[in-house]
């Protein structure tokens, strides 16, 4: 099994091809080891081992909870129990993108913890997502026009773009479906639009989590989604 833990966060450190993912999970010894087995217990999809890796409240998008949030309990059930398959992979995938370290400005939030808190994904901060995507995979086709069989214009690997994407003021044209694909207009730097695939950008992975330390313990205290996802 560590064997295999290695392997998997082997095939997922690209960050240095990247330069919007900037995982800073080295800078904390503490913080690299609690991620290694988060990263196993969501491989595992084990929610017993979760628990222990929750705060005793933590903060979420209100879908299950109100403010301040879900207890341990309440999130699992609605999040890992009920709806499991999204919840483990998105865990997976901020995993996989990694942690931002920074100091919080408001630690007695949720629930009381040191200010230091490391929060994924990594390039969150570095993305306007009313403004701008950006492509989470390598080789990703940029098409002419939405559809399989529209013309590739070029491929793009853990780029950003300018988009149309706010909930409030994008257009029809924003997200078009074609062949069963879910397709988001971009625009190239040339000025020029396209479309891209919209699994293979920032917009199908709209799940934000906080790690903080409470007590000398790293918890996670949030697993929020961004409003309108």
């Amino acid at each position: 099994m560590k064997n295999f833990i290695y392997l998997f966060i082997a095939v997922f450190c690209f960050q240095a091809k990247a330069q919007w993912i900037k995982d800073e999970s080295h800078l904390d010894a503490d913080f690299l080891q609690f991620k290694k087995e988060l990263l196993a217990c969501a491989i595992q999809k084990d929610k017993i081992k979760l628990k222990e890796f929750l705060a005793e409240r933590v903060f979420e998008s209100n879908d299950g909870c109100p403010y301040p949030g879900c207890t341990k309990d309440e999130l699992i059930q609605y999040y890992f129990i009920n709806n499991a398959e999204d919840s483990w992979n998105d865990l997976l995938k901020v995993i996989r993108f990694g942690f931002i370290q920074k100091l919080d400005e408001n630690p007695d939030r949720i629930v009381p913890h040191d200010s230091l808190i490391f929060y994924g994904p990594s390039y969150t901060e570095g993305v306007d997502s009313n403004e701008e995507v950006l492509i989470l995979g390598e080789n990703v086709n940029i098409r002419e026009k939405p559809g399989l069989d529209a013309k590739v214009i070029r491929t793009a690997s853990f780029e950003k773009f300018s988009c149309d994407c706010s909930i409030l003021t994008n257009k029809e044209s924003t997200y078009q479906n074609r062949d069963g694909i879910t397709w988001l207009e971009i625009s190239l730097p040339s000025g020029q639009g396209a479309y891209v695939a919209a699994e293979f950008t920032s917009k199908r992975l709209s799940r934000e989590i906080t790690i903080a330390k409470i007590e000398g313990e790293w918890k996670i205290i949030s697993f929020y989604q961004s409003l309108g996802c």
